[in-house]
C-alpha cells in the first residue's frame, strides 16, 4: 500500500506551544512599551516585556530559556516609526486601555472590533436625521461642542460610548472661555492657569467660578457643514478613518511578528512526530515558524504572512445597515483576502485529496491509497473560521473514508469540541466520532520534547496502530 498522506493545519496555539509571544496580550503589552520608550535607544526584548517579566511570567521565562532573546532588538529608526504610528492610531489607543478587560485572544480582538463598530454606528444613526449632537443653543457652532443630552439616551452605556469616541479620535476634550459673543479655545495649560487664577474650590465654595470650561467637541476632521454652518457628523470620513487606522494597526502587528521571527533557538529543536513526514501545511498564523524552526516549507498562509502586506485581520461579515450602505468592506476578512490576494487554497484545492474523495463519492476506491490524516494544532475551531471548518467536514461523503481528522488539544478538548458542535451541529460530530473519523489527541509539549528524557509526543491512533480502513 502507498504511504499515508499527512496534512497539518496550524493556529496561533502552535506558536504559543513553542513559547513564541504571539498572543494578543503579548502584542499590546509590547506596543505599550514601545509607546512609552525613549526615542533615542533601541528596545531590547527585556525592555519590551518588562512588565510581564517583572511579574515572573511563566511563558516568557520559557521564551528566554529556549531562545536567544538577548540578540533581538527594535532599532531606533524602526522604534520611532512605530511610536509615530501608535500615537495616532485610534484602534491601538482604544485597545491599550482594555488590556485587562477579558480580551484574551485574537478572536476576542476581532469580536471587539465589531462591538466598537456597532457603537460608532449607533451614534452616527442617532444623528442622521438632524444635527442633535452639536450644542448650538448654548455654544453656537464655533467649537462643535457636544450637546450634553445627546448621549443620555444610551443610558448605562453612555460613558463607554463617549470613551470609544474619544479613543478613536472622533471626539476630543476641548478647553475654552467666552469672550463677549465668541467662544475662544484654550490649550490645557492655559485652562489650568485660568482655573488657578480664579481659585474657585468646588468643595468649599470659596472663590469665583472660572470663566473657562471643559467640554467634549467633535473633531474638526469629521464636521459636516453646509454653507459654513455645522450640520452634523461626516459619516463617510469617520468610517474611512477607522478603516485606515485598522490597516495601520495591521501593519504595526506585522512589524511585531517580524520582530518575533528574529528569535533564534539556543539549541536545535527536536522535530515533533507530526512534522516528521508532512505533505502539506496550511497556516492561519502570520509567522513562518515551521520553516524557520523545522525547515518544513510546504505551507499555505490562509490569513497572510508578516512582511508581505497581505495580513487578514477583521470581522467575518458586515451586519450593520449603516456599514453596508457605506460599503465599509475594508473591515471584513474575505474582502481583505480579495484585495491582498491572500492564499485561497484549502483542502478542496488539494488535488490528491480531491481526487480521492471524488472517487469515493462514486462508490469506488483505490485499493492501495490510504486515507489522509488531517492534523489541527493550535486552532480554537471558533465560528469565525466556520467556512474552513465546514470544508473539512465536507469530506467522507462517499462509501469509503477519505480523511481522519486529528485535533490536538491543550489543556483539554472541551472548548474545541463545543466550538465544533456549534459550527457543525451535534449529529455530524457524533457521527464522525462513532465512525472513528474524528479524534482528539493531547498536543505535543514542545518544552518536554526538548528537555525531558523519554517524553514521546502523541499522534493519531491510526498511525500508532497502522490501522487504516
Amino acid at each position: 500500500m502507498s504511504e499515508r498522506k499527512k496534512i497539518l493545519i496550524l493556529g496561533n496555539g502552535f506558536d504559543l506551544a513553542h513559547f513564541l509571544p504571539t498572543k494578543y496580550e503579548h502584542f499590546i503589552t509590547a506596543m505599550c512599551a514601545v509607546e512609552k520608550s525613549p526615542p533615542s535607544e533601541p528596545l531590547s526584548f527585556d525592555n519590551i516585556f518588562h512588565e510581564l517579566l517583572a511579574d515572573e511570567d511563566f511563558f516568557l521565562s520559557k521564551t528566554k530559556e529556549m531562545y536567544k532573546t538577548e540578540e533581538v532588538k527594535i532599532p531606533v529608526e524602526d522604534l520611532n516609526i512605530l511610536k509615530e504610528k501608535l500615537s495616532s492610531n485610534g484602534w491601538f489607543q482604544y485597545f491599550k486601555d482594555y488590556l485587562d478587560s477579558g480580551i484574551d485572544t485574537w478572536i476576542d480582538f476581532e469580536n471587539e472590533i465589531k462591538v466598537v463598530l456597532d457603537v460608532i454606528c449607533s451614534v452616527l444613526e442617532k444623528n442622521s436625521d438632524k444635527n442633535e449632537i452639536i450644542d448650538v443653543k448654548n455654544y453656537g457652532g464655533y467649537l462643535n461642542i457636544i450637546a450634553t443630552e445627546f448621549f443620555e439616551e444610551f443610558n448605562a452605556n453612555k460613558n463607554h460610548y463617549i470613551n470609544v469616541l474619544l479613543k478613536l479620535g472622533i471626539l476630543r476634550s476641548i478647553y475654552g472661555y467666552k469672550d463677549e459673543e465668541n467662544f475662544v479655545e484654550l490649550n490645557k495649560n492655559e485652562f489650568d492657569d485660568m482655573d488657578n487664577q480664579y481659585g474657585y474650590d468646588s468643595l468649599t465654595g470659596f472663590g469665583r467660578p472660572s470663566p473657562a470650561f471643559e467640554e467634549l467637541s467633535l473633531n474638526d476632521d469629521y464636521v459636516k457643514k453646509y454653507k459654513g454652518e455645522t450640520i452634523g457628523i461626516h459619516t463617510y470620513k469617520v468610517i474611512k478613518k477607522m478603516n485606515n487606522d485598522l490597516l495601520i494597526f495591521i501593519d504595526i502587528f506585522s512589524i511585531y511578528i517580524e520582530f518575533i521571527e528574529g528569535l533564534v533557538p539556543r539549541n536545535d529543536l527536536r522535530v515533533p512526530r507530526v512534522l516528521s513526514d508532512i505533505d502539506s501545511i496550511y497556516s492561519f498564523n502570520y509567522s513562518s515558524t515551521t520553516s524557520r524552526l523545522y525547515d518544513r516549507k510546504h505551507r499555505n498562509f490562509l490569513h497572510g504572512k508578516a512582511g508581505e502586506g497581505n495580513i487578514v485581520l477583521g470581522i467575518s461579515e458586515l451586519e450593520n445597515k449603516l456599514l453596508i450602505n457605506e460599503k465599509a468592506y475594508g473591515f471584513v476578512k474575505y474582502y481583505q483576502k480579495l484585495v491582498n490576494n491572500t492564499n485561497y487554497k484549502f483542502l478542496s484545492g488539494n488535488e490528491g485529496l480531491k481526487s480521492l474523495e471524488k472517487t469515493h463519492q462514486k462508490g469506488s476506491s483505490y485499493w492501495n491509497v490510504q486515507p489522509y490524516e488531517i492534523y489541527i494544532w493550535g486552532h480554537s475551531l471558533d465560528s469565525s473560521d466556520s467556512d474552513y471548518i465546514k470544508e473539512i467536514f465536507s469530506f467522507n461523503k462517499g462509501g469509503y473514508t477519505s480523511i481522519y481528522l486529528i485535533i490536538y488539544y491543550f489543556p483539554s478538548p472541551h472548548a474545541q469540541l463545543a466550538n465544533l458542535i456549534s459550527v457543525m451541529g451535534k449529529d455530524i460530530i457524533e457521527m464522525w466520532m462513532k465512525k472513528g473519523w474524528l479524534e482528539f489527541v493531547e498536543a505535543p509539549d514542545v518544552y518536554s520534547l526538548n528537555n525531558t528524557e523519554g517524553y514521546v509526543d502523541e499522534i493519531s491512533k491510526h498511525s500508532e496502530k497502522g490501522m487504516f480502513k
